[in-house]
């Protein structure tokens, strides 16, 4: 029987693309391979993350009510020995055979026992905007990646296009590090009845036919591009636009440009929107954007195929990997060639189709079987190596 450790930070805490992909691998490992073992090691006390609300969340839940998983939570008080000896004992205890970092971090207590490391590393994106981090060591941070991928037996990339920059920035051997793509949650796979869809739209006051974005609303994101477009395209012509994310401070720079250009009954903000909701919001979309200025992956392009919606997402980094041969691929920063792109499948019901079909289909590489499969290829390999 195999028993992997994980570092869960982002699975317990966050509710961002880090957390989402930590959360479905695990739980897809749980549900395809029964046999196999899951201990999660905990970065603080239980009475620390349950006041956290991403902690008791349904996603998280679901993942920690596995019957093959243990959740492995620190002391409240002892922070210092947990860090150097505690978490060692701990993988010694529940007889762990690998451990894999999840994203981008190893803990120092994991590096003194002698296991096989599998790290996942999803972006180098301070590399490319640095001026995002403000107020962030970005050197020590580098320092502590590049230790991590040091001691790592194998990285796991979560695209080409992060595989060539972690060759290309830190020299890393090409065989050292496998693309294993991620895999999309399981409810996108479901479509959802045209009851649930109109509750959907009444719960959050969306209109009968709408563009959809899917993400924060930050600056690498460039929601504002998409604005933009909508703006270019006539009245006539145009679908109103809703926007689903967390807001950020170029939440203020977006909302300006709306005010001054008169979008806005164009552009929609439903409050919070659940995630059990996301599918439906996805399967009403008559167009899914996503325009950022780079992605490790892009997890939202994978959600909207699988919703079975055309999309239109930028030319550059992993975008193109994620969003397949029939998306529309487009300048990130020319809002003329989103809002072309937006009138062209709008105006096309042949285009549109072919889109959504053999986009439905490019999904299925994406499968959430065939991701865990190879994940436990991985991990038995560096086992067997780690033998030698």
């Amino acid at each position: 029987m195999l028993t992997i450790g994980f570092e869960s930070k982002r699975l317990l805490t966050s509710s961002t693309g880090f957390g989402t992909y930590s959360r479905t691998l695990v739980r897809d490992i749980c549900k395809y391979y029964p046999e196999t073992r899951c201990v999660l090691i905990a970065h603080d006390s239980y009475k620390v993350l349950n006041r956290l609300s991403t902690f008791s969340s349904s996603e998280v839940e679901q993942v920690k009510r596995s019957d093959t998983l243990k959740v492995v939570y620190p002391p409240n008080t002892w922070h210092l020995y947990w860090k150097l000896l505690g978490a060692k004992r701990a993988l010694y205890d529940h007889g762990v055979d690998i451990y894999h970092g999840l994203a981008h971090q190893i803990p120092r207590s994991v590096r003194q026992k002698r296991l096989p490391i599998v790290l996942t590393v999803h972006d180098l994106i301070y590399r490319y905007y640095p001026e995002l981090f403000p107020g962030e060591d970005l050197n020590l941070y580098e320092s502590q990646l590049l230790n991590a991928c040091s001691i790592s037996n194998k990285i796991v990339a979560v695209s080409e296009s992060t595989k060539r920059d972690l060759v290309n920035f830190f020299s890393i051997s090409p065989q050292k590090i496998s693309v294993i793509y991620s895999a999309c949650d399981y409810r996108y796979h479901k479509t959802e009845t045209s009851e649930t869809i109109q509750q959907t739209r009444s719960i959050y006051g969306l209109p009968e036919k709408y563009l959809l974005y899917v993400g924060s609303m930050s600056e690498r994101k460039n929601l504002l591009s998409v604005v933009k477009a909508l703006n270019i395209i006539p009245r006539s012509d145009r679908l109103p636009l809703v926007v689903v994310g967390a807001t950020t401070s170029y939440s203020n720079v977006v909302g300006d440009y709306i005010k001054n250009n008169d979008l806005d009954n164009w552009v929609i903000f439903p409050k919070r929107v659940e995630t059990e909701d996301l599918p439906a919001v996805y399967q009403a979309a008559e167009i899914f954007l996503y325009t950022s200025l780079y992605e490790g992956f892009g997890m939202p392009i994978l959600e909207a195929l699988s919703s079975r919606i055309p999309v239109i997402t930028s030319n550059i980094s992993a975008m193109p990997e994620a969003a397949g041969p029939d998306s529309r691929l487009i300048d990130p920063e020319s809002p003329d060639e989103i809002a072309t792109g937006i009138t062209d499948i709008l105006s096309d019901d042949s285009l549109r189709h072919k889109m959504i079909e053999n986009g439905y289909a490019y999904s299925q590489k994406f499968n959430n079987k065939k991701v865990t499969e190879k994940m436990l290829q991985l991990y038995q390999t560096s086992i067997l190596n780690h033998k030698k």
